[in-house]
């Protein structure tokens, strides 16, 4: 397995100042961007390392890469809406092939890995928040229930709002591999 890169390391830092700014715009107090900078930091960071690990599995190269276009509209978008909305999409994992056994390449297999690799992220989300909410039934401070349940709320948005079936975000390649779609573009290829 591979580990990460110093230049992916800074991508995954940056991603993770830009997205606890933006989640705590405009109320910026050092309590409140400590545990966003938690929440955030488990559920974005957790989930782009489920994405590689899920790559890398299936003998992929995979690295974090953050866009600056998605790091200026997490920003703007927060600001433009005074923290009404946040675009959660500083970066992605990258991708690249691998090697096919006798240089045979399946699309299906392929696509069916793509969807597990698109589906762990928000897999990892879901768990994380259930993890949150459970502890923070036996928690009895104040600060360390709202780290927990703030963390919660931003791992159910992350996993969520991954998994709307539009454009690069997870769910349209999830989407892409439904089976049920697949096995009518099948069928209505040879009819």
């Amino acid at each position: 397995m591979a580990s990460n890169s110093p230049r992916e390391i800074i991508h995954l830092v940056a991603s993770l100042l830009v997205l606890t700014i933006a989640f705590t715009y405009p109320d910026r107090s050092p309590e409140l961007m400590m545990i966003v900078a938690f929440g955030v930091g488990t559920g974005f960071i957790l989930h782009e390392l489920a994405h590689k690990f899920t790559a890398q599995r299936y003998g992929y190269v995979a690295d974090y890469e953050a866009s600056p276009t998605g790091l200026f509209l997490a920003l703007g978008l927060s600001f433009i809406t005074n923290g009404g909305f946040v675009f959660a999409a500083p970066g992605a994992v990258m991708i690249r092939g691998k090697n096919a056994p006798y240089g045979y390449y399946d699309p299906i297999q392929a696509g069916k890995e793509f969807a597990y690799i698109s589906v762990s992220g928000a897999v990892v989300n879901l768990l994380l928040a259930i993890m949150f909410l459970t502890i923070s039934l036996f928690i009895i401070d104040p600060l360390a229930s709202k780290v927990l349940w703030w963390s919660a709320f931003i791992n159910i948005f992350l996993a969520g709002f991954n998994m709307i079936p539009f454009g690069p975000l997870d769910g349209a390649k999830v989407w892409r591999y439904n089976p049920l779609l697949h096995e009518f573009r099948v069928k209505s290829d040879y009819q």
